[in-house]
């Protein structure tokens, strides 16, 4: 991330956050929204980043400040990750005695990324709330969601919420089909266009994919079993549900649960917003979905309510079933 390239695309936030700066006016706490494949995290820490810089307001990435920020070395600096494991109250409390004491280089402000941050426990949101009630003076937190609805509102009313869009995604889905994926030992992964289209509809970056795919096996069966589902259901609502019904049977992980789910998400609501062109790989598919607009509506919402329990482990093919039995019923 670059200041060019944020103040192109993310104009709004840019100027708020140079204003703000300029101003000495920065809030406690900004909440960072938007779809999957929008770069939340990549601007969460670069506008951290950019509190460090002392030569511009939004970080120039040359100055010795950016050099060691890029490289790792970030006394003044903390990020919780959410979007792979359960955020809990121990990582909170490690965030807040790392931040008891000043900012240890000079001219620093202590900031902190909580990526996720809806993905958390009701004790750890209760000790995060407090730790925003009462910041140390030059402190900044930048909280990253993805449902922004599923932050507590009282975490929400002592923040700054700004929406974050996709970069570009046609021309991301365009470099992801003219390039390759491949793993740590230069193996191509050998991924279908449809379940590419899908990659990049659930990452914002070509690095957040392959890191994914390096930790989660989990990921692309779920992605073929979508597209499987798809293509059938194409045909018939009898075919796809027998397609997604099989895979369920031979899935004995959670996780691929979720990403199914991620995926038909992404997808129906492309759908009902009808923003899909010719290039599209899912175009036919989901030309054809149009038609069952009310059902896809309340399959979203099943969708949606399944998700919200982060890890499906309350009968997930029931859940699919359900699923299934709204998008087979007519208008």
């Amino acid at each position: 991330m670059d200041s060019k390239t944020l103040l192109q695309y993310e104009p709004k936030l840019a100027k708020l956050f140079i204003n703000s700066r300029k101003r000495n006016r920065l809030s406690n706490a900004y909440i960072l929204y938007g779809q999957r494949n929008a770069p939340l995290k990549e601007i969460a820490i670069y506008l951290a980043q950019s509190l460090s810089c002392k030569k511009e307001a939004l970080a120039c990435n040359d100055c010795d400040d950016c050099l060691r920020f890029r490289k790792g070395i970030r006394p003044d600096f903390h990020l919780i990750e959410g979007d792979r494991a359960t955020i809990k109250k121990e990582q909170v409390k490690a965030l807040e005695e790392a931040f008891s004491l000043s900012a240890l280089e000079k001219g620093h402000t202590l900031t902190y990324v909580i990526h996720q941050a809806d993905n958390i426990t009701e004790e750890a949101a209760n000790a995060l709330l407090k730790f925003l009630e009462e910041p140390r003076e030059g402190q900044v937190a930048f909280l990253t969601t993805t449902n922004i609805t599923r932050v507590l509102p009282t975490i929400r009313s002592r923040s700054i919420a700004i929406r974050v869009d996709p970069i570009e995604p046609k021309a991301f889905f365009d470099s992801l089909s003219s390039s390759p994926l491949c793993d740590a030992k230069g193996q191509e992964y050998g991924i279908s266009l449809p379940s590419l289209f899908l990659l990049s509809r659930l990452f914002p970056s070509r690095e957040e994919i392959l890191s994914a795919l390096a930790e989660d096996e989990t990921i692309l069966p779920a992605l073929s079993s979508v597209e499987c589902f798809l293509s059938d259901f194409s045909r018939s609502a009898l075919a796809g549900m027998s397609s997604l019904l099989l895979s369920c049977h031979q899935i004995r992980e959670g996780k691929c649960y979720n990403w199914m789910y991620l995926a038909l998400d992404e997808l129906f609501g492309e759908v009902l917003s009808g923003a899909y062109d010719e290039q599209n790989p899912f175009h036919d598919v989901l030309s054809a979905l149009e038609e069952k607009k009310a059902a896809i509506r309340r399959g979203k919402e099943i969708v949606r309510r399944a998700l919200s329990l982060r890890q499906i482990n309350l009968s997930p093919t029931c859940q699919m079933a359900k699923l299934l039995q709204r998008l087979s019923e007519d208008n």
